[in-house]
């Protein structure tokens, strides 16, 4: 198709400027959040998701768009493992494992500058050093871009066409950050990321930061694409996430694309061929004195190294709670010796659950909602 059309500028040029047509007629939309209500200052736009978009994308790959997906996790939780596979296989995708690391197994002579063993978990630390084991395995192996999960990851059924309506709203954000290091192939979220933030618990919005994590105004980026009418969205009191503002500032069934100001959770988060490298040596090299994800925010929020991040909220990767003993939710937090019985499992955010339907997908049955008032 390509040598078709580099022999026939006129058709080329058509179709590019019907592509260039669609994207504008797509985010510029009606305006922004403010607009609606009665506002012109905002540099909020919307996307519409009233139908499937960019069914070719490579989204749809068995990689989800990226060269690799890895998920970190010690190897002695077979359980976790054999969930994520059974699910990861079942909606259209395939991982590598990266082995967690148990933090006290981690030599003094190496801990990162800064580290105190006496006030920080030895599992905060065994953390740290899993992500970066999964950031130096990209800058070794010259992997292109890579997404790296933890191993508790939930999703929804539908994550692939969620991806892409985010692919295409994390691509215009782009036009706004510096664009000296593109990725060298092609990525159906753009070519100018560094750090695509897909999972957080809890998000702050750059104009919304506490006095103690504020950068100077004019490296603030407030800029959002809202993806509207997502019926993969809950509805209260089932959507969470939101540390620095409202629900009720945006239209029901909302998915909010945005440059983070400050994210909590580092549930899932894709890496560029240069941003494996820039985070590296920040998160690697220049000392931790704190959990990995807070400095995984500092990243993105001081845009150190030139570092040009685009988050998701709700966030399209979450932690799933399971059924059975809940001291065993978390290798970071132990539950504290809570021996107490979970009878169902849930997921925050998350209306298909791909952990919940695992029995519905594997009878070829449609998936079922989570939360039965969810109309």
């Amino acid at each position: 198709m390509a040598a078709m059309l580099a022999g026939r500028p006129n058709i080329t040029l058509v179709a590019v400027t019907v592509f260039f047509v669609f994207i504008l007629i797509t985010f510029l939309g009606s305006g922004s959040v403010r607009s609606q209500l009665g506002s012109t200052s905002s540099p909020t736009r919307w996307a519409s998701s009233a139908k499937t978009q960019h069914e070719k994308s490579d989204v749809f790959n068995a990689t989800l768009g990226f060269e690799k997906v890895f998920v970190i996790g010690l190897p002695e939780r077979s359980d976790k493992r054999d969930a994520l596979t059974l699910m990861s296989a079942l909606t259209g995708f395939k991982l590598s494992w990266i082995d967690g690391v148990v933090g006290k197994t981690i030599s003094d002579k190496a801990l990162p500058f800064g580290w105190n063993r006496e006030t920080m978990q030895d599992s905060n630390l065994g953390s740290w050093r899993g992500h970066i084991n999964a950031m130096r395995r990209i800058v070794e192996d010259g992997i292109s871009s890579a997404l790296i999960m933890e191993d508790d990851m939930d999703w929804d059924v539908h994550v692939k066409s969620e991806l892409a309506k985010f692919g295409v709203a994390a691509s215009a954000l782009q036009k706004g950050f510096h664009q000296n290091q593109s990725l060298e192939s092609p990525s159906p979220y753009g070519q100018d990321w560094d750090m695509l933030w897909l999972g957080s618990c809890i998000t702050t919005f750059d104009e919304h930061l506490p006095e103690h994590l504020q950068i100077p105004e004019e490296e603030r980026d407030p800029r959002k694409i809202l993806i509207q009418n997502n019926p993969t969205v809950p509805l209260p009191p089932h959507i969470l996430a939101n540390g620095s503002f409202s629900w009720d500032d945006y239209p029901p069934r909302t998915r909010i694309v945005y440059v983070p100001g400050d994210n909590v959770c580092s549930f899932a988060y894709a890496l560029s061929a240069s941003g494996a490298q820039k985070a590296l040596q920040h998160m690697g090299l220049e000392g931790q004195y704190k959990p990995f994800d807070n400095h995984l925010s500092d990243l993105c929020r001081m845009r150190i190294n030139g570092m040009r991040c685009v988050s998701v909220v709700p966030s399209l990767f979450v932690h799933h709670r399971p059924k059975g003993r809940i001291s065993g939710d978390s290798d970071i937090n132990a539950g504290a010796g809570n021996e107490a019985i979970r009878e169902r499992g849930f997921t925050e955010n998350i209306i298909y659950s791909t952990r919940l339907n695992l029995q519905n997908l594997l009878r070829g049955l449609q998936p079922e909602k989570q939360w039965g008032d969810e109309s």
